[in-house]
């Protein structure tokens, strides 16, 4: 792997984590208590990670890739609800 795939790999990562973030609070009161547990724990642990590669990525790059993921989980939601119809 080249090192600027590399790049675009942790920004991947990173995108689909922020996503997943703010995927939590569509959830709120839903998971159980040991899901929920094990879901902060990894949230926290996240949030660890997050800080050190924004502090070494390009954060321009970061937010776009997370826009898309965050769109894409949108698009999902309104293909869900036209089905519903």
């Amino acid at each position: 792997m080249k090192p600027q795939d590399n790049i675009i790999e942790w920004a991947i990562l990173i995108g689909l984590f922020k996503a997943t973030c703010e995927q939590q609070a569509m959830l709120i009161g839903v998971p159980k208590r040991e899901a929920k547990l094990i879901f902060n724990r990894w949230m926290k642990e996240g949030d660890k990670l997050l800080k050190i590669i924004e502090r070494e990525s390009n954060l321009q790059k970061l937010e776009a890739v997370t826009e898309f993921i965050e769109n894409a989980a949108h698009e999902i939601r309104k293909a869900n609800e036209v089905s519903k119809l």
